[in-house]
């Protein structure tokens, strides 16, 4: 039976883990995986995404809870998918971010955003910029966001379609922000750069960064005005 947190997680990732060295499920608010495996991301994806939330705000491993969907490869099916957001549902976090979606509707997945959305989780799913609609990206009260190479990191835009639309390439990892090459700054990277990674994914997670530091940042703002305790929806 997993230990539940004391209080809601802050994010929960629906990923391939997290960076190689960052100490294992204590420091995670929660963390599953189907496979019994352990946190570290072996595919890089996991680690991208996380790079990009960074690039907005420093976010400690104890306010995320992780379900490791992919180990070897970065495919999932429906059963797959739905157990991992079902999992989530069991202690729904503040906002749940889901960088893959589903060719086709699927019913237990619905079941489980349906409850999680009625439990206060804004759940941000990334959707492609062209083509068929995926899920649950598609469904009603989901948040999608398709990426867009002209952009920059920031406030992500909304189109007159109703739409949303963010910095498509993901953030590299590095100790310090600014002292990192990103694939959105001006001139050629440094020699030996590996090529950028990009794709709806990362306009996801640029999003959410973008609005869990301003929510974060008007609760900060409300408990100082106010003195109490709160987070903005």
């Amino acid at each position: 039976m997993p230990v539940m947190p004391r209080w809601p997680p802050t994010l929960g990732l629906i990923d391939s883990g997290i960076s190689p060295g960052v100490a294992p499920r204590p420091r995670l608010a929660r963390f599953h995986s189907p496979g019994g495996a352990d946190p570290e991301d072996r595919l890089g994806h996991g680690r991208a995404i996380l790079a990009t939330l960074g690039h907005y705000l420093p976010l400690p491993p104890r306010e995320i809870a992780l379900y490791k969907l992919f180990e070897d490869r970065l495919t999932a099916d429906a059963a797959a998918l739905a157990a991992a957001f079902e999992w989530h549902a069991e202690a729904p976090p503040a906002w749940l971010l889901c960088s893959l979606g589903l060719p086709r509707a699927d019913a237990r997945l619905w079941a489980a955003v349906e409850r999680l959305r009625q439990a206060g989780t804004r759940i941000v799913a990334s959707r492609p910029r062209f083509g068929a609609p995926v899920y649950p990206a598609a469904w009603p009260g989901v948040i999608a966001v398709s990426g867009a190479a002209g952009l920059l990191p920031g406030p992500p835009r909304k189109s007159r379609d109703g739409r949303w639309y963010a910095c498509v390439w993901a953030a590299r990892e590095g100790p310090e922000e600014g002292g990192v090459w990103q694939p959105w700054q001006m001139g050629p990277p440094p020699p030996g750069t590996p090529p950028p990674l990009g794709g709806a994914s990362f306009a996801a997670a640029h999003a959410l960064g973008y609005w869990l530091a301003e929510s974060l940042e008007g609760s900060k703002a409300a408990d100082e005005t106010l003195g109490s305790v709160g987070q903005s929806g």
